[in-house]
């Protein structure tokens, strides 16, 4: 078995064909902070950080094109299992255990709704990368209203903790800082 770092070359790879440009950045920083959450996490619950959002990368698909879906919230469970199916994949390929892979895959395919103590942890890892540095790019290419709402419903997704980690980031600008103080009424 090659272990993460033959998957995450992989990864790193396949993430720049996403059509979106931070995606790389996103995966890295989904990667840290679930280091900085669970420093003992294990490879399986590293390559889901890593590559939960793989699947634009290999399709193309975002939420742009709603197509075929009834809703956004399908649209991200489907997104979820198609990024747990390849990286189910990449893990075979590598020679990862069965119980390895179905972690992974159970983590992807619940990181937006939480559920368990891994899924929860990526969620978390997920939510913290987007303040941190994705919501500038969520407002170029969705406007104000959507990264309003965007930015809530990653918050809402925090745990206390991570409410407490957010609140003491600095944005890079005073657009994301006003805009985060919006969606949460702070002003």
């Amino acid at each position: 078995m090659a272990g993460f770092n033959a998957i995450k070359k992989e990864i790193e790879g396949t993430l720049p064909r996403s059509p979106l440009k931070n995606e790389l950045c996103h995966a890295k920083l989904v990667l840290k902070w679930l280091i900085k959450l669970s420093p003992g996490c294990g490879d399986a619950m590293k390559i889901a950080a890593f590559g939960h959002d793989i699947e634009r990368a290999v399709t193309g698909i975002t939420e742009k094109g709603l197509d075929g879906f009834s809703g956004y919230e399908e649209f991200k469970r489907e997104h979820a299992k198609r990024s747990a199916g390849i990286l189910s994949q990449m893990m075979e390929k590598h020679g990862f255990s069965h119980e390895e892979i179905s972690r992974m895959a159970n983590a992807v395919e619940r990181h937006e709704s939480g559920g368990n103590d891994d899924s929860n942890l990526l969620m978390e890892a997920d939510s913290l990368a987007f303040m941190e540095y994705n919501i500038p790019f969520y407002l170029e290419r969705n406007g104000r209203e959507k990264a309003l709402h965007k930015i809530r419903f990653m918050y809402r997704r925090l745990s206390e903790k991570g409410k407490v980690i957010v609140s003491s980031m600095n944005f890079k600008n005073k657009e994301t800082s006003g805009l985060f103080n919006e969606a949460l009424g702070k002003s």
